[in-house]
C-alpha cells in the first residue's frame, strides 16, 4: 500500500477507498462483457384460418407450449390447445386447408379445423 506521510490520514484512507471502488466497478463492468447473454425470447406466431363461417386467429405461444384461438372479428377468445389436451411441443404452425399441422421437438401433430383437435400424423 502507497504511504504518504505528508497527507493527514483522512485523505490517505480516501485514497484506499477510490482504489477499491475503481477495481470493484472494473470487475464488474468485465463480468458483464463476459456473462453471456439471455437466449432471446420466444416469439409469438400468427395465423388466420378462415372458413365454414369461421373467421379465427390463432396464435403460437412457444413459450407455455399451447395455441390459443380468437375470434378475428371481436377479439373474443375461443379455447386454448396445449399439453392436457393433447398437443405437444409447439415450434411453428403451418395451416394446410382444413389442418393446422404443429411442428415441433416432440414431432409433427395435426389439428382438425374448426374441431380443435389434436392428433399425431400416425392416425391422420
Amino acid at each position: 500500500m502507497r504511504r504518504y506521510p505528508l497527507l493527514p490520514r483522512s485523505l490517505r484512507q480516501l485514497d484506499g477507498r477510490a482504489g477499491f471502488a475503481v477495481t470493484f466497478l472494473a470487475a464488474a463492468m468485465l463480468a458483464g462483457f463476459m456473462a453471456p447473454s439471455p437466449p432471446p425470447q420466444p416469439q409469438k406466431q400468427l395465423v388466420r384460418w378462415t372458413g365454414d363461417g369461421h373467421d379465427w386467429l390463432l396464435v403460437a405461444d412457444r413459450r407455455y407450449d399451447r395455441i390459443q384461438a380468437y375470434d378475428a372479428r371481436d377479439g373474443r377468445p375461443l379455447g386454448t390447445l396445449d399439453r392436457a389436451s393433447g398437443l405437444g411441443d409447439v415450434d411453428k404452425l403451418v395451416l394446410e386447408g382444413r389442418w393446422l399441422v404443429v411442428l415441433g421437438d416432440d414431432g409433427t401433430r395435426v389439428v382438425r379445423l374448426p374441431g380443435l383437435r389434436p392428433q399425431s400424423m400416425a392416425s391422420r
